[in-house]
């Protein structure tokens, strides 16, 4: 079966593969990783972790500027790791590069992403505890947080197939997707060609 045979199962696909076409390509052409030899913190990482936002967006109906938000967070928040480990701290340091890219590009900066970013590698109860002091008259805010978290633990497969215990995922659209994150690993940087 191919990448798009795959993906054309999801009930959500022919929503959300401009979308995901849209932020590869800006991923490719645009975002440098500073471990870009990584075996584990890839592109083809941030690409899984992109189809798991989206997907997740979709099925909680979220409106375009917050999909873009998680899309612009997805492709970013591995991308100034200094080591492949714990490397806290690497998000703080994304979120700068994003904010600087969004500077220097067509892209449009969107605080919540940043903070997004900045927090990923934190403790859920720190990096909510920002988001609600930060944006406090943004409900979704704290959501779209929870929902970056889970597609980035959905992710932990590619670490071996004991590394997530979805008991810790936070959003009942995670938990429903466990078994698609296990299968979606077989398709590698194929995911990088979708939608293009």
């Amino acid at each position: 079966m191919t990448v798009q045979e795959y993906l054309s199962q999801l009930t959500e696909w022919p929503q959300i593969c401009e979308r995901f076409g849209k932020w590869i390509r800006f991923m490719k052409e645009n975002v440098v990783f500073s471990l870009a030899e990584s075996p584990i913190h890839t592109k083809a990482h941030c690409a899984r972790v992109l189809l798991y936002t989206l997907v997740i967006a979709e099925q909680v109906r979220l409106p375009a500027q917050d999909v873009d938000a998680l899309g612009m967070a997805a492709i970013f928040h591995d991308t100034r790791r200094q080591d492949d480990w714990l490397d806290v701290g690497h998000g703080q340091r994304a979120a700068d590069y994003y904010r600087e890219s969004c500077a220097t590009s067509s892209l449009s900066y969107d605080k919540r992403t940043y903070f997004i970013i900045a927090y990923h590698d934190q403790d859920d109860k720190l990096g909510l505890r920002v988001l609600q002091e930060q944006f406090a008259d943004d409900s979704r805010a704290a959501l779209l947080y929870q929902i970056f978290k889970d597609a980035d633990a959905l992710d932990r497969f590619r670490l071996g197939s004991n590394a997530l215990d979805a008991k810790y995922l936070r959003t009942d659209q995670a938990g429903a997707m466990v078994d698609f994150a296990k299968a979606t690993l077989e398709f590698g940087a194929e995911l990088l060609e979708v939608c293009l």
